[in-house]
């Protein structure tokens, strides 16, 4: 599966004038097939989209996501004997990731790309992730010309 990060939809659906919006939107629509993001990506997206959108506009959002942007959203396993344990998992994964120097949630969406095997991971912030996984990370253009 082809991972997207958050910048890639921030710019879609708020940034129109960005001068990586065509080429952001020309990665988005080249039919690719198995793309996903995580759970926290969207609620990432949400937050952000927060301060520019309308309850309503939001909660289309969250509804609709993965049918507009024909993405899977993949969730943190949660196949632990217990919540306790899937606690524990996730966040021992998260430090392991923070003591690279990552952000908490760069440490949390990379933790759940890793976790469903994600053949690409692809962003605007190569250096942000490049270094701190074994999945291969891509900007939208490089991933045009692969």
């Amino acid at each position: 599966m082809i991972f997207i990060d958050t910048d890639i939809f921030v710019i879609e659906k708020l940034f129109k004038n960005d001068n990586r919006y065509i080429i952001t939107n020309e990665f988005l629509d080249s039919g690719l097939n198995k793309k996903c993001t995580s759970i926290f990506n969207l609620f990432e997206l949400l937050g952000i989209a927060s301060f520019n959108l309308s309850t309503t506009d939001l909660k289309k959002m969250l509804k609709g996501f993965s049918e507009v942007y024909n993405v899977k959203i993949l969730f943190p396993e949660t196949s632990y004997e217990s919540p306790d344990a899937f606690v524990e998992q996730l966040f021992d994964n998260v430090f392991e990731k923070i003591i690279m120097k990552m952000s908490f949630s760069d440490a949390l969406i990379l933790s759940v790309a890793e976790e469903h095997s994600c053949s690409k991971f692809v962003t605007w912030n190569v250096k942000h992730f490049e270094g701190r996984t074994d999945i291969p990370v891509n900007t939208p253009k490089e991933m045009l010309t692969l």
